[in-house]
């Protein structure tokens, strides 16, 4: 009897600890606290920038829209009212989204448009997170004004000892057309014809005082501190195309997460962000009690114009004892530094090492996935929008560009054994016939995982001249940057270089023109998850793809009133 008892508790104690290293590799969801309610009404209104006043596409009326807040691990309730007079979904930027891929949003992949008219409720289930991420439209070019920040507090265990328990403000940058979004989006998504001209950046929907109308400085965004205190600055890139450089007049910058995940902290004078990403910095407001420019100034290491506006705003003190004004910009890194950049990115850090249940390493053999990433061109011969040369620009991974289905989005496709309308044969590599092929393949290839494969993705740029770098973001998942250089991956020496002891948890990476990043992860959240560089115009050229996580736990149940893609 004694010997079957402890036969039964030997049983159980291995039990658990098998269940303990399951649950820590492959997460599900958990039963959350009350839900967070929020209410997003998207509607025209009119703005005055740039000289100019016209109908911008806002949640809220506001520009950017509501920040949205909440505690580690609270699931979010947000009710999309569409009052505009097109389609529109929204995305949860950096939101892992444990086996609800159904309010992911991206367009005609996780779901079908909002129509004008109809409401959707999105269910916005947090896990890990922590910090700053963002949310923004994901269909067409909304985002350029749909979209708003989503700050994740550590629970109030966590809060006395983290950057998060110091006052804090949230810094917005974007990009402003003078032009109708959904009308650039339309044209380059037919023709592939070139990037609409930006009038400018705003911060915070202020576009500073470098601007001026009329011989008038444009309104300028005012942070005011006290003297003495340590603040959180959360910064959000939610540009479309350009990455930037921030400072601030005489305040150095520490670094305390990038993406939601904390970074070892160091001290710096500028951060460097790309469109996409997010970055939180505190800073001590220690110099004498004046009034110090914040400044966002354009990095490009590519040959494409670009608007050259410095963004401004202004950190003042509340109790200034200095009368003279500094008037001095912060020091920041040359437009075309490379090196520089390249620098900052490379030395980010996870806070903690990281176990083999989080990175992929040791004896575990990785699922290796190499894509070549490049600004191409289709052949469009026949097609009534077709420039007349026969080609459009595009933009691929591995000579695929991606071309969403129409008729349903790719996840019910997928639930729904649908296949026809998806292909999952696609290049792990890049194919010799495909690469030396005088333009890209257009389709809707999708790259298959099996739940709880490791997984590495190597990004190599190849197109060194006009495009420069890309920002590449998964939905879904957070990975680890393991590696980044410049020049060609070699498959047989590079991997022995890999950080996999302390790798940044990132959820949008930079591969730099004629380089290469490699990122690690665990395949553990089934369903379709999108992939995509984050510059606006390469995602409408179709520099993306879907990954499909097949043979996990069973999906949560898509939600009521799921968007049809009959209008």
């Amino acid at each position: 009897m004694l010997m079957c008892c402890s036969s039964k508790m030997s049983f159980l104690i291995l039990s658990f600890l098998v269940l303990s290293f399951l649950s820590a590799r492959f997460p599900v969801v958990r039963a959350q606290a009350t839900a967070v309610e929020y209410n997003f009404v998207v509607e025209q209104a009119n703005f005055t920038k740039f000289c100019e006043t016209r109908s911008i596409l806002t949640v809220n009326g506001m520009f950017p829209g509501p920040e949205i807040r909440v505690q580690k691990g609270q699931t979010v309730h947000v009710n999309v009212q569409n009052d505009a007079g097109y389609g529109i979904t929204i995305h949860w930027h950096g939101v892992k989204q444990p086996r609800n891929p159904w309010s992911d949003g991206p367009e005609n992949v996780t779901q079908c448009l909002i129509q004008p008219g109809k409401n959707f409720t999105y269910e916005v289930i947090t896990s890990d997170e922590i910090g700053t991420l963002w949310w923004h439209a994901h269909s067409d070019w909304s985002r350029a004004t749909v979209h708003g920040a989503f700050i994740i507090l550590p629970s109030s265990d966590e809060l006395a000892d983290s950057p998060y328990r110091f006052p804090n403000y949230t810094l917005v940058f974007a990009t402003w057309y003078n032009q109708d979004l959904k009308e650039i989006s339309d044209i380059i998504s037919a023709n592939g014809s070139a990037t609409a001209d930006a009038a400018g950046y705003t911060l915070n929907g202020y576009p500073g005082d470098q601007v001026t109308c009329n011989n008038v400085s444009e309104p300028i965004y005012n942070m005011t501190v006290e003297h003495g205190e340590t603040y959180l600055l959360r910064l959000v890139h939610a540009a479309m195309h350009e990455p930037q450089y921030f400072g601030i007049t005489g305040h150095n910058l520490t670094v305390v997460a990038r993406d939601g995940a904390l970074v070892k902290n160091f001290s710096t004078p500028y951060v460097l962000l790309y469109p996409g990403q997010t970055m939180d910095v505190t800073f001590e407001a220690n110099q004498n009690q004046s009034r110090y420019y914040m400044l966002y100034r354009y990095f490009d290491d590519s040959s494409v114009d670009t608007n050259d506006q410095n963004t401004t705003g202004f950190l003042i003190y509340s109790n200034p004892v200095d009368s003279t004004v500094n008037t001095t910009f912060p020091t920041l890194p040359g437009a075309k530094d490379n090196s520089t950049a390249f620098n900052f990115t490379a030395g980010l850090r996870s806070k903690n090492s990281r176990t083999d249940t989080e990175v992929p390493r040791g004896n575990v053999t990785v699922k290796r996935i190499i894509l070549t990433v490049r600004v191409d061109t289709v052949n469009c011969s026949g097609s009534s929008t077709c420039p007349s040369a026969g080609t459009k620009s595009a933009a691929s991974f591995n000579r695929i560009s991606f071309a969403a289905p129409t008729e349903l989005d790719l996840l019910r496709a997928y639930v729904g054994g649908n296949t026809s309308l998806y292909n999952t044969s696609y290049p792990l590599s890049p194919d010799e016939e495909l690469e030396n092929a005088t333009y890209a393949y257009q389709g809707t290839n999708v790259i298959e995982l099996n739940y709880g494969d490791p997984v590495e993705i190597v990004y190599q740029a190849i197109d060194a001249g006009p495009a420069g770098g890309h920002p590449l973001h998964l939905h879904g998942f957070s990975f680890f940057q393991v590696g980044m250089n410049n020049g060609t991956f070699d498959n047989s020496t590079d991997p022995a270089s890999y950080n996999t002891d302390d790798p940044p948890e990132l959820n949008t990476a930079v591969v730099f023109g004629s380089g290469w990043i490699a990122v690690r992860f665990f395949a553990n959240n089934p369903g379709v998850w999108f992939m995509h560089c984050h510059f606006e115009s390469h995602a409408s050229w179709g520099m993306s793809t879907a990954l499909i996580v097949k043979n996990g736990p069973n999906l949560l149940p898509a939600p009521a009133g799921l968007p049809s893609c009959s209008a």
